[in-house]
């Protein structure tokens, strides 16, 4: 039998080989969209505020895959850190807020950066699998929270990290690159700042 083949459309979409079809994560966020624009009425400053973990939406079959509870698996959130930032909406800049959580997608990595032992297919030779951050469980789709918490009891179909990447990853960058394109244009320069917490620690 000859080893399956990957590659790549030219709308950069994964194909896959034989019969092995593409499942969507579009149902997780039927009801609530994985990601939303906060805006007044104009923009007045060239300031774009990007909040990318601070998503609390938890897909029920997300949560169905997860040998974790819904508090455990909460622990690599940046919890409410889009509403720490909230006033600078009002001020007249605006806010790309992710809905989704950070143990679903992490968008500030590279689009295919995937742990291969997670998976039960191989992953394509595209992929970064070398990386420091997938060594550490925290791949594009992640593999631990918190202190070292496995999300999954066991190994994902490939197809369930693809159709995440198509989904919501590349939709929530292109919209980052629209604002970041229409700011440059509004006011000559865009200053994008990422919100994130940090974990505490007492010694």
């Amino acid at each position: 039998m000859r080893p399956a083949r990957w590659h790549l459309s030219n709308h950069d979409a994964l194909v896959f080989p034989g019969s092995f079809k593409l499942k969507t994560a579009a149902e997780d966020f039927s009801v609530v969209p994985p990601f939303e624009i906060r805006s007044g009425a104009e923009q007045r400053v060239p300031f774009l505020f990007n909040s990318p973990h601070s998503g609390r939406h938890y897909p029920d079959r997300f949560l169905a895959m997860a040998r974790l509870d819904r508090n455990a698996i909460r622990r690599s959130e940046d919890c409410y850190v889009d509403e720490l930032f909230g006033g600078a909406v009002a001020l007249g800049a605006p806010m790309l807020a992710a809905n989704f959580p950070r143990a679903y997608l992490d968008v500030n990595r590279e689009p295919w950066e995937l742990d291969p032992r997670m998976f039960a297919e191989p992953v394509p030779s595209f992929c970064n699998i070398r990386s420091a951050r997938v060594a550490g469980g925290l791949g594009t789709v992640p593999k631990l929270v918190g202190e070292g918490l496995d999300i999954y009891a066991g190994r994902l179909p490939l197809a369930e990290a693809v159709a995440r990447i198509e989904a919501v990853y590349k939709p929530y960058h292109e919209t980052l690159k629209r604002l970041l394109t229409t700011t440059h244009a509004r006011f000559g320069f865009a200053v994008l700042i990422d919100c994130h917490s940090m974990p505490a620690s007492i010694r």
